[in-house]
Formats: C-alpha cells, sequence, structure tokens
C-alpha cells in the first residue's frame, strides 16, 4: 500500500471516480462524505485551513480516503475530521473489507509523520462499524481513547473518539480533551 497526501480541492478532482465508486460499493447513505460536500465545502473555505486528505493506493487503485483537517498546536497536531462543526457525521472512505488494514496503515502513518498528535473525530456512525474498528485498532496498539455518544436524528448512535499517540506532550493535550468533553457532557446532562 501507499499513502498520497492530498493538499489541495484540485488534487482532489483527480480521484472523484474512485471515491464515488467506494461509496456506491458500501450503499453509502451519509451525505457528509459524498464526494461533491467535500469538494465544494473545502473549496467554500480555501486551501488554507490544514485540509489533508490521505488516501490509500493499492495495484494502481485508490481504496480508501481519511478526510482530515491538521491543526498545529501548542503541543503537536490536533487531527480532526474535516467539516468539524459543519458536518455532524464523518467517517473513512473504504470498502467495508478494507477498513481495518487502512485503519492501520493510515494511522500509523500519520503517527509515524506528526509524532506528537491528538486524534478528536467527531461523528461516526456506530452503526458503520468504524468506531469498533478504530477501537480494534487502539487496543492492538496499546493507546488509550475517550468517547461520547450522542443519540442522532434517525435514533443511531454516533461517536465522538479522542485518543492520542504516546508522547508527554500529546497525552498532556489529550487529557485536557478528555476533562473538556467530561464538562461538557455533566453540562448537557444537568439541561435535560
Amino acid at each position: 500500500m501507499e499513502l498520497v497526501l492530498i493538499k489541495s480541492y484540485k488534487h482532489l478532482s483527480i480521484y472523484e471516480k474512485d471515491w464515488c465508486a467506494i461509496l456506491e460499493g458500501n450503499q453509502n447513505k451519509n451525505p457528509f462524505i459524498e464526494f461533491d460536500f467535500v469538494y465544494n465545502w473545502w473549496k467554500l473555505i480555501g486551501e488554507n485551513e490544514g485540509v489533508e486528505i490521505y488516501a490509500v493506493k493499492e495495484h494502481n487503485r485508490m481504496i480508501a480516503f481519511f478526510p482530515f483537517q491538521l491543526k498545529k498546536a501548542l503541543l503537536g497536531y490536533v487531527v480532526q475530521f474535516l467539516a468539524y462543526k459543519d458536518a455532524y457525521y464523518m467517517d473513512l472512505i473504504a470498502l467495508k473489507r478494507d477498513v481495518n488494514r487502512v485503519i492501520m496503515f493510515v494511522f500509523d502513518a500519520i503517527i509515524d509523520q506528526k509524532k506528537s498528535a491528538v486524534f478528536h473525530l467527531h461523528g461516526l456512525v456506530e452503526s458503520s462499524g468504524t468506531p469498533a474498528k478504530i477501537t480494534n485498532y487502539l487496543q492492538a496498539r496499546n493507546m488509550k481513547e475517550q468517547y461520547t455518544r450522542a443519540v442522532t436524528a434517525t435514533n443511531e448512535y454516533a461517536r465522538k473518539t479522542i485518543f492520542s499517540t504516546n508522547t508527554i506532550r500529546a497525552k498532556t493535550y489529550r487529557n485536557f480533551l478528555w476533562s473538556k468533553e467530561a464538562i461538557h457532557a455533566r453540562g448537557v446532562n444537568r439541561k435535560t
């Protein structure tokens, strides 16, 4: 497998057919991971917003896309799905049969490149299977995660998962985010 970094919406346009074929193969129902949404959202916000789509190429074809937005923070990088706070549900774009191995390949590559990173992934619908596969990856790598769940309009559970690399800087920022999420969750529970 080969990792391809896409850093412009013009570069992304080359892979429209691959992206759409993967979603069609999975019978996608999530509008926020459709190619047109991602492309137009990126075009709207501009190219200086830290969008990095990690694509996986195997046997001369694209088999996965990880639509991330990276921000450089004091203690390292924060890796989020793109359109954080704009799109309610996100996911990886990969055929279901490939998800486990591309999660391992891409997360290992990002961790190797960035060293100190906190992953703050929102809107993972549990029925997609991706959250469980990320949890399996983290357990295999002996990494801790914290997640919160929310019920969606369609009565499914969506997760926000936070985990980090094993550097002291990343763990410090991860723990800060965990505390912030716990305080937010307590505030939401008091309102209901």
